[in-house]
């Protein structure tokens, strides 16, 4: 099956309107808390994952830290859930690594225990 979606690492600054778009989204649906919602002083110094529709609609996003700490990880409802998520976690490793931001490829997935996340 061809990839339905796309990814991209960027930075804050040329992400941020779908950035937050996702967040919203994933804040509304429980994926996400209101404070992981709302851009922090965090954000201008980490890398992005933002993950696209086939159409354009954002659907997923994740952020890595200085300290090489993935966080804020989300993935709309969609077919290939699991491959976005996995696809987010390799691509902010390869960036982590590149760029010596974990020793030893420490890096941390921070995510909340989210039962409604269901694939769709």
């Amino acid at each position: 099956m061809d990839n339905q979606f796309t990814l991209h690492c960027i930075n804050w600054q040329a992400g941020a309107p779908l950035l937050l778009e996702i967040r919203l989204a994933a804040c509304e649906i429980g994926l996400l808390s209101l404070e992981e919602l709302l851009p922090d002083e965090m954000d201008d110094r980490s890398r992005h994952a933002l993950v696209l529709s086939k159409t354009g609609r954002a659907i997923g996003c994740a952020r890595l830290t200085p300290k090489g700490n993935i966080e804020r990880l989300a993935v709309l409802p969609h077919e290939q859930r699991s491959q976005i998520e996995a696809a987010m976690i390799e691509a902010l490793n390869i960036y982590a690594r590149e760029n010596k931001l974990a020793k030893n490829s420490a890096i941390k997935v921070k995510q909340k225990s989210q039962p409604s996340r269901l694939a769709a």
